[in-house]
């Protein structure tokens, strides 16, 4: 009785509906393709901001997100120190130029004695060589007072071009020298690329005057025209890696391909899939034996 119930019950049992995938991955758009994994850079690359300066985060004058003009101060380190030192230099500033004003006055006394021996040689040179380092001590003043307001300056960190403020890794009162990673990330987001990397056996098919297209990594419900720019004339270990159980002793080449302006919900950082149209190995093979 008991297996007959079991039995009835199973059969009663709806079977669960077979899902299917909200997001289609992406089909190769090309009778024959060269594939390759993709990530968004800016148009000047991702510029890592650091500093040679060492100190503790006083203030930070942008924020994610945020375009700013070359030259904008990014943050700045605190200065109280060399505040100090330039107060110094600037009293040993007039100190020094007080002596000198002292010492050529002495020296403009007997200027014109000498000529009628009023005064001796040892006495004259004296007032002389008493000028002369008076003077030298002014400009070796002034310079260390210039070196250090240059140091004060280059505690307040610019940016190198215009563009995006794209992460910032710092916080006010944090030592420099304890942050590892980059303080900061900009670039230039006026034209988005994708450096693509493709195994080094397929390079010699993906021509760069072939049609490209891009997906979001794993989705094919948006295509993305790509332009290319330029191939990167050196073969280097994969660093993206599509799984896995994907080899990482493969060396690729790397091809950068512009993404069309405008284009919208695309963030730097993303990894992209990229399909190039490529010729087929015999096509390519005759025009390596004409060579």
């Amino acid at each position: 009785m008991g297996l007959s119930f079991g039995l009835f019950s199973s059969f009663r049992t709806p079977s669960s509906p077979r899902q299917s995938a909200d997001i289609m991955p992406p089909l190769a758009p090309y009778e024959k393709n060269a594939a390759g994994i993709g990530v968004v850079e800016p148009k000047s690359g991702l510029i890592s901001i650091g500093t040679s300066m060492s100190g503790i985060v006083k203030k930070i004058h942008v924020q994610a997100g945020e375009t700013v003009p070359k030259g904008h101060p990014l943050f700045s380190l605190d200065h109280q120190d060399i505040d100090a030192k330039i107060h110094v230099l600037q009293a040993a500033l007039v100190t020094s130029k007080a002596g000198y004003q002292k010492a050529l006055a002495n020296f403009n006394l007997v200027k014109c004695l000498l000529s009628k021996q009023a005064i001796s040689q040892d006495d004259f040179n004296q007032r002389r060589y008493a000028k002369t380092l008076a003077q030298a001590e002014v400009h070796h003043t002034q310079a260390q007072l210039n070196q250090a307001y240059s140091t004060k300056k280059r505690l307040t960190i610019k940016a190198p071009i215009a563009g995006t403020i794209l992460a910032i890794n710092l916080h006010p009162g944090e030592h420099t020298s304890f942050i590892q990673e980059p303080l900061v990330y900009m670039g230039d987001l006026s034209t988005l690329y994708i450096r693509a990397e493709f195994d080094e056996e397929n390079i010699s098919r993906a021509l760069e005057w072939t049609s490209a297209k891009a997906y979001k990594k794993g989705n094919a419900s948006h295509t993305y025209p790509l332009k290319f720019i330029r191939f990167e004339p050196y073969i280097q270990p994969k660093k993206n890696l599509a799984g896995l159980n994907q080899r990482i002793d493969t060396r690729v080449a790397q091809a950068i391909y512009a993404i069309p302006q405008h284009t919208k919900n695309i963030m730097v950082g993303q990894q992209m899939d990229v399909y190039v149209q490529a010729r087929d190995y015999e096509s390519t093979q005759k025009d390596i034996d004409k060579q």
